[in-house]
């Protein structure tokens, strides 16, 4: 029974590390921060806080990003950049075309 239990939890906890997971986004919020931050990246530090929203802190400063991941793509925006999401919907203004 042991033997179950412990392929049960490596299952589990491979689930929260994957691509699709939580975290997903982390190495491209990574990217970012460096670059906003003027800051080396291995010396900034990326946690994930509540509802797709990253927190970078390093060099002194610190940054937050909103994150939107699909699939294998992730959309990245900083504080001043807009919501996430809104690239691929079309624009309400726009006529309707015939079909």
């Amino acid at each position: 029974m042991r033997p179950f239990a412990l392929l049960l939890l490596l299952g589990l906890v491979g689930c929260d590390s994957t691509i699709n997971g939580r975290g997903a986004a982390t190495p491209l919020v990574r990217v970012h921060a460096a670059k906003d931050l003027d800051c080396p990246d291995e010396e900034v530090r990326v946690t994930e806080e509540f509802g797709g929203v990253y927190k970078a802190i390093g060099c002194g400063r610190k940054a937050y990003y909103r994150t939107l991941c699909e699939g294998l793509s992730c959309e990245v925006r900083g504080e001043g950049d807009g919501p996430v999401g809104w690239r691929d919907r079309a624009d309400p203004n726009a006529p309707v075309q015939p079909r």
